[in-house]
């Protein structure tokens, strides 16, 4: 039986996000997360198309409840299902019509003969996120001083570092777009976190490398802070992306 699927349109509001995908190349999205979690214990990686929205949404909380319906005597009554949230979230109403859009229109396809075969992955950025991901693996590597196999962050989030949080540039003014991007530790003080990685040119990077991430193998006193090196501006872009982390961590429940 062939399956199709919708991922989650809550708390959604930009329509230029939303594209059809394999189930595997999504990101950004908590409900899809979750089910390709539950895939793979079943043994299944790949091989679903879904339609989803890539959009980080901002400060979005879970609507209240009117104090009248507390009134009324058990809210959980007005649950869904069992053990389901009551308050939900925001929608859109034109969103979940778009969604069905991209469904129909898939479907239609499928049965004209005419099938999309190849849904374009986000930005078709992947190969892009892998490098990201093993070149910081390697440099933490060398940072900590003996192999790691595996980061904290995955390639879910190297992407929304690089695209929503730094849109793709350079954390150092004037914000160019790199060549060749480099992801890092910004303070080797604090862990490997999606607040404490930045994207850095490769000339930055080198240069963030030997200032403020010297190896434990050499003299540690040696380590400059990264506001020394790069200013109080990069700073401030720093501790506003933690700010936005924050947020997103706060959505998706992490």
């Amino acid at each position: 039986m062939q399956v199709f699927s919708s991922m989650g349109a809550g708390a959604k509001a930009d329509p230029t996000r939303i594209q059809i995908s394999d189930i595997s190349y999504t990101m950004y999205d908590p409900l899809a997360r979750s089910v390709r979690r539950r895939l793979r214990l079943q043994g299944v990686s790949s091989g679903i198309p879904v339609v989803y929205s890539t959009e980080v949404p901002g400060d979005v909380k879970l609507l209240p409840l009117p104090e009248e319906e507390f009134q009324k005597g058990d809210v959980k009554e007005l649950g869904v299902f069992d053990d389901f949230r009551v308050r939900i979230l925001p929608v859109l109403g034109s969103l979940p019509s778009l969604f069905g859009l991209h469904i129909a229109t898939y479907i239609l396809c499928e049965m004209a003969g005419k099938p999309i075969s190849n849904p374009l992955p986000i930005k078709n950025r992947k190969k892009l996120y892998e490098r990201l991901l093993r070149d910081l693996l390697h440099r933490e590597s060398k940072f900590i001083g003996e192999p790691i196999n595996k980061l904290p962050i995955d390639e879910d989030d190297v992407a929304l570092i690089f695209e929503d949080l730094h849109l793709g540039r350079s954390v150092v003014p004037p914000h160019a777009v790199p060549a060749h991007p480099t992801l890092l530790r910004w303070d080797p003080a604090k862990p490997l976190t999606l607040e404490n990685c930045v994207v850095f040119e490769s000339a930055e990077a080198a240069k963030h490398v030997r200032e403020c991430l010297t190896p434990p193998t050499e003299e540690a006193h040696s380590r400059k802070s990264p506001r020394t090196v790069w200013g109080d501006e990069v700073q401030a872009v720093v501790e506003r992306h933690a700010g936005d982390v924050a947020k997103y961590r706060t959505w998706v429940g992490l």
